[in-house]
């Protein structure tokens, strides 16, 4: 039996409302009562994850941005972060500056952003139907000049919001091809994640089982977005959510059903015969 549950939030667990649901949260809740280790691994800050694990009433660690940053939120430990170097926002500035696009900047309490609709806009502008208030967030600042920002010693994480799917993945390619020391995903239709290259879920899975002394074959993990490959590839079983895309399902050992037929719940239930 698996020994520890590793879970995405957005398209996942949560439903298209962005909410926790009870079978979500009564499945996790008897898991955890039976000792199985549970950890969310997400590609937002890991403050805006926080809400889930109240629910849910579970004391541990959030991988947070993609891997970048492995925290316990409620003993204000970090285990684990991998930041972004000034040499290398610098190249990702140049790229944004080229391609007329503006960012959001991450550290691990602040974003920072030269787009006053993203200062303004929340998670909304990533996950359109979310509406789900959240009681933890993060500071924010406007910068008119993203070059402002480049001393920041604790970036964790840039994201780029374009609703235009070719514009998008061409500015993905573009990173990807010109700037070996990070890596764009896609966590959303309409958004890539810019983390350090060695900051994956994958990563960060494995670095947190080896603090509890537990091998890859004893993790099973559940995503369904880009940014989740990472980890299905790297545990021991790999489940994708039917809402999942293609190349997420391919990189998967199983699909379970969707999130807001509680998917994950579900195939828990299952396999842990509860």
């Amino acid at each position: 039996m698996y020994k520890l549950i590793a879970t995405d939030c957005d398209g996942t667990i949560l439903n298209s409302k962005g909410h926790l649901p009870q079978e979500i949260v009564q499945t996790f809740k008897l898991l955890n009562k039976m000792g199985i280790h549970i950890i969310v691994a997400t590609g937002r800050s890991d403050i805006l994850a926080k809400d889930y694990l109240d629910e849910m009433k579970i004391n541990c660690p959030i991988i947070g941005c993609n891997g970048a940053t492995i925290r316990n939120l409620y003993t204000n430990t970090e285990f684990f972060s991998s930041y972004i170097p000034k040499d290398v926002l610098i190249k990702v500035f140049n790229i944004a500056k080229n391609e007329n696009i503006s960012l959001k900047v991450f550290t691990n309490d602040t974003f920072y952003t030269n787009n006053k609709l993203f200062y303004n806009g929340g998670i909304e502008l990533i996950v359109t139907e979310y509406t789900k208030k959240l009681n933890y967030c993060l500071k924010k600042e406007f910068v008119k000049d993203i070059y402002s920002i480049s001393n920041l010693p604790n970036v964790t994480k840039i994201v780029v919001i374009e609703n235009d799917q070719n514009r998008l993945s061409n500015i993905k390619n573009k990173i990807n091809l010109n700037i070996p020391e990070i890596t764009a995903t896609q966590s959303n239709w309409n958004c890539i994640d810019i983390n350090s290259s060695l900051a994956t879920k994958g990563n960060a899975v494995l670095a947190y089982a080896n603090m509890l002394n537990i091998d890859k074959k004893d993790i099973i993990a559940f995503g369904d977005s880009e940014n989740d490959i990472s980890m299905l590839k790297a545990v021991g079983f790999g489940v994708a959510m039917k809402n999942a895309s293609d190349i997420v399902k391919k990189s998967a050992n199983y699909v379970t059903d969707t999130n807001d037929n509680f998917g994950v719940a579900q195939y828990l239930k299952h396999i842990y015969n509860i």
